[in-house]
């Protein structure tokens, strides 16, 4: 008996302690880790901003009372006993303070009369309209996304019963797509087998899906063209500011399994998300929903398309299956933009052989026609 006190009943208390302290440590205060802040200048988007906070939990959230601020109304929520972490979170809400538009948020830390952060969004009630959804991230984090919506162009939907007015053509029907090759400058992103750095497979296999796209007469935007530092808040606002038609975000993938191979395609979908606060009205919520619908939808046929023709691109020179479907996940730089978007991971550094392949410059080739192929296939002229 002593035995099994000894070696089973006190490492597990001692288990059941540390995450008793650990679950009591995390009720009392939650982390904010990251602040992202998309914008558009563009008048065609419904959705003119949107700021996203990752907490380390499930966070409260207080929706505290209008105040008039001379013609703009300060909507202000607060999250009781959360707190920013230390670093890249600080470097994000300054960021977002800093910024001066036509509209002004500004996120503090505060002790009295509770601790916990302030979040307030000083805006034209007559320009926008403010609302939140709560979301899961990957990597286990808790997301919420505050969106401001374009009030006169939510009008001009109502009166067009719906109807999709939102795109006109900024450039005389040439379809017009954003590709953005992941990472850069110090960011290497995932760096696998013999050194290979996932910034490097991105940029070559986007520029090419650039050459190839120009080929058949799309006119291109690349979120960057050489080994540079680019924020994902300075990606989206890339292709939202240029009226991009899609948006593709080409990435390589790492796991901790190193027989994890093949390619997969990411894209958002309103289920995914779940409103929790809203300054509109029920038939605006309903045309709101309308067109985020359709733009999940678009997404969503890119996404397969995208799939499809890289894995016919590539998958004759592999043993194992490649095709990892498409999936449906809300990634940062998909959330940031204004049209149809999509992240396909072109293979797994982390996988010796495929590691091999994606730093050859054939094999970059035809991963890079089969994006292009894909993109084709779903624009319809």
């Amino acid at each position: 008996m002593s035995k099994i006190i000894e070696h089973f009943l006190i490492p597990l208390f001692v288990v059941i302690s540390v995450l008793y302290a650990f679950n009591s440590f995390g009720s009392d205060g939650i982390m904010l880790n990251k602040v992202y802040h998309h914008t558009t200048q563009s008048p065609v988007h419904l959705e003119q901003a949107n700021v996203s906070l990752y907490f380390s939990g499930n966070p409260q959230v207080q929706e505290l009372k209008n105040k008039k601020v001379q013609d703009d109304q300060l909507t202000t929520f607060f999250f009781p006993k959360a707190v920013m972490s230390n670093g890249e979170c600080e470097v994000m809400v300054k960021r977002l303070n800093d910024y001066h538009g036509c509209y002004n948020i500004t996120m503090t830390q505060v002790v009295k009369p509770t601790k916990g952060i302030l979040l307030a969004f000083n805006v034209d009630p007559h320009k926008f309209s403010v609302s939140y959804e709560q979301f899961d991230s990957i990597g286990l984090q808790k997301g919420i996304v505050f969106r401001l919506y374009n009030k006169e162009l939510l009008k001009r939907l109502e009166q067009a019963n719906n109807q999709p007015v939102l795109r006109t053509l900024w450039h005389k029907g040439i379809s017009r797509i954003a590709i953005d090759p992941g990472h850069g400058g110090f960011d290497c992103g995932a760096i696998g087998h013999d050194g290979i750095q996932e910034k490097d497979i991105c940029l070559a296999i986007g520029k090419t899906v650039g050459n190839l796209l120009e080929q058949h007469g799309c006119s291109v935007v690349l979120t960057r063209n050489s080994d540079c530092n680019v924020a994902l808040d300075e990606r989206t606002a890339c292709a939202n500011n240029n009226h991009a038609d899609l948006f593709v975000s080409i990435h390589a993938n790492y796991a901790a399994n190193p027989c994890a191979v093949g390619i997969e395609t990411f894209c958002v979908q309103p289920h995914l998300f779940k409103q929790q606060f809203s300054q509109m009205s029920d038939q605006e919520n309903s045309c709101i929903a309308d067109m985020m619908r359709q733009r999940a939808d678009s997404s969503c046929a890119l996404a397969q398309s995208v799939q499809r023709c890289v894995c016919d691109a590539v998958a004759g020179l592999h043993e194992e299956p490649i095709d990892r479907k498409v999936k449906h996940s809300v990634t940062q730089v998909l959330l940031g933009a204004q049209m149809p978007a999509v992240l396909v991971e072109v293979g797994f550094v982390s996988h010796k052989k495929e590691a091999a392949f994606l730093g050859d410059g054939w094999y970059q080739d035809r991963i890079a026609r089969g994006i292009c192929d894909g993109i084709l296939s779903a624009i319809r002229f």
